[in-house]
Formats: C-alpha cells, sequence, structure tokens
C-alpha cells in the first residue's frame, strides 16, 4: 500500500483541489487534520505563486478537498484565511474559528462502513456526488485563478 496526496492545479500552478487517500491505517493520524493541514499548505502556495506572477495574494481561499478511505469519497470545503495561515505557522491558536464543510457520503445505518464503491447503489451516490461538488469546487476556484 502507498500512501499519496494529490493536488489539482491551473496553468499558473494555482492548487485547485486536493485528492488525499486516508492515511490512518498507517499512523494512527485523523484524514480530517491531515487535510485541512494540507489545505493550509495550499494557501500558502497559492499565495506564493500570485506574488511570483504580480498578482497580489488573497486574505481568503476556500480550497476544496476530498479524503478517499478505501474507495468511500468524503468532501471537504476549507475555509483558509491569512489570520488561520499566521495562526498555524507562528503556533498560536486562531482568534477566529474556522468552519469547515463536509459531506460523508454515507448510504445508510444498517450497512456496513466498509462497503464503497463496489456496491452499485453506493456507487450511484458516490457518482453523483462528485459531480455536484466538481460543480461547487469550480465555483470556488473562480475566486482565487489567475
Amino acid at each position: 500500500m502507498t500512501n499519496w496526496s494529490l493536488a489539482v492545479l491551473s496553468t499558473f500552478r494555482i492548487i485547485l483541489l486536493i485528492l488525499q487517500k486516508d492515511k490512518t491505517v498507517f499512523n494512527g493520524s485523523q484524514p480530517e487534520s491531515q487535510v485541512i493541514a494540507e489545505a493550509i499548505a495550499a494557501y500558502r502556495f497559492n499565495n506564493k505563486k500570485r506574488e511570483i506572477i504580480g498578482v497580489p495574494s488573497l486574505d481568503t481561499m476556500t480550497i476544496p478537498c476530498i479524503i478517499m478511505l478505501g474507495t468511500r469519497p468524503t468532501f471537504y470545503l476549507v475555509p483558509v484565511t491569512r489570520a488561520l495561515s499566521t495562526a498555524v505557522v507562528t503556533g498560536q491558536y486562531p482568534e477566529t474559528p474556522t468552519k469547515v464543510v463536509k459531506c460523508d457520503t454515507f448510504w445508510g445505518p444498517n450497512r456496513p462502513s466498509g462497503e464503497g464503491m463496489e456496491m452499485p447503489e453506493y456507487r450511484r451516490v458516490a457518482f453523483q456526488r462528485f459531480i455536484a461538488f466538481k460543480s461547487l469546487a469550480k465555483e470556488y476556484w473562480q475566486t482565487f485563478l489567475v
């Protein structure tokens, strides 16, 4: 098994989306913490790229993220502000709470948690969510694309 994360980049190498395999099986950490840390890193990376090409940095970016646990996706919109980024870099607690939007692809309390894309009903729901998330992600990309 390999651990992986993937970032979708624009023409100017601006990070548009983070796709991460859940690494908790291997190292016991929480996948949401990992993807939020990657979103903060993407914010910093994107602003640095903007400065390099002569475009002003942004105070806020919402980074779309997906965590794959096996074949089960969970979708996130992570709003990253300059204040949050600075707090993380300086090791301080942010003054303002960050509210991350999460969408689990969950399809019933009586279903085994290990079931995923191999089940046709689940696959249909998951693909509908992927399509909806793609449209939503594009809306957020438009706010920080150059």
